[in-house]
């Protein structure tokens, strides 16, 4: 039986411009030009993030690495990017934070995949992050301005998180841009998780949900 919930929630999505675009979206990936310059920047960017797990907080045995958001900021970053690029940086959008712990958590010998979510927001929030994007977006030559994906709605925005894969097949959802856990609750309202998909190649088990590849997964 669908819920009222269930409907708002239906609508909200369907009524987003950018939803389709959202959920064909490819998940974020670093470039390693296979020079000199990204291993140096990747083996530099590897020994920091072993050097800080002493003062990581653990959850679930995983040493998370919730000082990304100290070393740089959150926001727009040009696509593509480099290795030798991004340590550079200051700022960096979610999908390079995502891949950035993907990195960290597998060096720590975990099994960890790219993930998608969908979450929604008031539009104080979205109008904000909009402007954001807008005036501080990096130039970049011969880039148009609808050749930038367009993550921000009107209530419902898109973010790129890590799913780690425990061993007895369940998951755990990170966001790796806030240094947070996402519970597999179902709930409305400011910040919560409307949609969820996963890489992982294999189900996995998600409190009372399942994680296929490739499938979006309405909470």
């Amino acid at each position: 039986m669908i819920s009222v919930a269930d409907n708002l929630i239906r609508e909200l999505l369907d009524s987003e411009e950018f939803y389709n675009r959202w959920i064909e979206h490819p998940t974020s990936s670093i470039i390693h030009h296979d020079q000199e310059c990204c291993q140096h920047a990747r083996l530099w960017f590897l020994s920091y993030a072993r050097s800080m797990e002493g003062w990581s907080c653990s959850q679930f045995d995983l040493k998370a690495p919730v000082w990304l958001s100290q070393l740089f900021n959150w926001g727009p970053s040009i696509w593509p990017i480099s290795w030798c690029q991004l340590v550079k940086e200051k700022t960096l959008d979610c999908g390079v934070f995502a891949a950035l712990a993907q990195e960290i958590l597998k060096a720590q010998g975990h099994q960890v995949h790219s993930g998608q979510c969908l979450l929604v927001y008031n539009d104080t929030c979205t109008n904000h992050w909009k402007d954001l994007w807008r005036t501080k977006m990096p130039r970049k030559e011969g880039r148009r301005s609808g050749d930038v994906f367009h993550w921000i709605g009107d209530q419902v925005v898109y973010h790129e998180v890590c799913i780690i894969e425990l061993p007895d097949g369940s998951a755990k959802v990170y966001d790796s841009t806030f240094g947070g856990w996402y519970e597999p609750l179902e709930r409305i309202g400011f910040g919560a998780l409307l949609a969820i998909r996963s890489e992982c190649p294999r189900l996995l088990r998600w409190g009372d949900k399942f994680l296929s590849c490739g499938e979006w997964v309405d909470l």
